[in-house]
């Protein structure tokens, strides 16, 4: 595949998933349409360049931006998660679509125990780990909490395809043990 393709492919899809936000603004219903497309992309994985494994050591994972549209209201990125590493459990505050593209990564949805009435404080309990290797798709609705590990011995490769530049929005990070709610920090990310 030549590049002008792998180009191709990618601004395909960023058209399909525009064509998709442009008619509805129903969350679950974008999910819905936006996972084949994804299912798709990571089956044509010409595009993928080496690059995308690029990771900070200090994060533990690496970010790069394929696409953001100039009003932040869809952004597509590749991550990179290095062995044993991940993040804590966090929120979207949109909808996010993720496709494994290379090894696997352990995604563990959570559950809001309390109501949320008290500023900083959450208690959260695990609902399912989900396994998300090569074509596999999760999805999230915005006060979805998930967090992410890599549990391998090679670095993983994701897509993620969300509704909003997360870099823009309030979104929250827990600490399930100590039971705390906190701003979410802001990630480390490169361009394409």
């Amino acid at each position: 595949m030549t590049i002008a393709e792998a180009e191709y492919a990618v601004a395909t899809f960023v058209d399909d998933v525009r064509a998709i936000v442009a008619e509805t603004d129903d969350d679950k219903k974008i999910i819905q349409r936006v996972i084949p497309l994804a299912k798709r992309i990571a089956t044509s994985p010409g595009w993928i360049r080496e690059a995308f494994y690029d990771c900070d050591s200090d994060q533990g994972f690496g970010i790069t931006v394929l696409h953001e549209e100039a009003d932040h209201t869809l952004l597509i990125e590749a991550i990179a998660w290095l062995p044993g590493r991940g993040v804590a459990p966090h929120d979207h505050q949109t909808w996010g679509v993720v496709v494994g593209l290379d090894g696997d990564e352990v995604n563990v949805n959570w559950l809001r125990q309390d109501d949320g009435a008290k500023t900083g404080y959450a208690e959260l309990a695990v609902h399912n780990e989900v396994s998300v290797g090569p074509g596999e798709v999760i999805a999230f609705l915005p006060d979805d909490i998930h967090s992410v590990r890599n549990d391998g011995e090679k670095t993983s490769l994701s897509l993620h395809i969300y509704g909003k530049t997360l870099a823009y929005i309030d979104r929250s990070e827990f600490d399930p043990d100590a039971k705390i709610q906190r701003p979410c920090p802001k990630r480390v990310r490169n361009r394409a």
